[in-house]
């Protein structure tokens, strides 16, 4: 059987030379890939989805994709694919507020570090954890931060970590 850490060790060789996808705007999970949110709604029966702004909206929602195909056939995948998204959009945030000059494969990278953290998460538990009940389309990664302070690469970490995915 095919780990999703073996998985994701494929997906990263195929972004480290540069053999990067484009999908549509990515769209599920109550997260969207825009390039620009627009406004809140108000007085909406349902919360806005979770906007994730990004000028690199054809590869991030391809990396939404290729994540999605890995995590897909996992038990309780239903359960916590928001907080799997949640947490992909929240580290695009991160970086792209920590740095305007961020490049398209360094935020691959980071994006594709998350996963391997959820991967590692859902193999060793079963699952991601998430809160029993949310509001305002929130997610446990937003008042923990796993996902952006902890775990984040900085812009060189992340050209690091792309280069040890090279496979000779």
């Amino acid at each position: 059987m095919t780990t999703m850490t073996t998985l994701l060790d494929h997906l990263g060789q195929r972004i480290a030379r540069g053999e990067v996808g484009e999908a549509e705007p990515w769209g599920g999970a109550d997260v969207v890939v825009c390039e620009v949110a627009p406004a809140p709604t108000e007085d909406g029966f349902y919360p806005d989805p979770r906007y994730v702004e990004t000028s690199y909206v054809p590869q991030v929602s391809w990396m939404f994709e290729q994540v999605r195909n890995i995590f897909w056939d996992h038990d309780g995948y239903g359960g916590w694919k928001e907080e799997l998204f949640g947490r992909l959009g929240n580290v695009v945030q991160a970086q792209t507020s920590r740095s305007k000059d961020v490049t398209r494969p360094q935020l691959l990278a980071a994006l594709l570090h998350e996963a391997y953290a959820m991967a590692e998460e859902v193999e060793d538990f079963g699952g991601l954890e998430t809160m029993m009940l949310s509001w305002d389309n929130h997610i446990l990664d937003d008042f923990t931060k796993s996902s952006s302070e902890s775990g984040m690469l900085s812009l060189e970490e992340s050209d690091a970590f792309l280069r040890s995915l090279v496979v000779e």
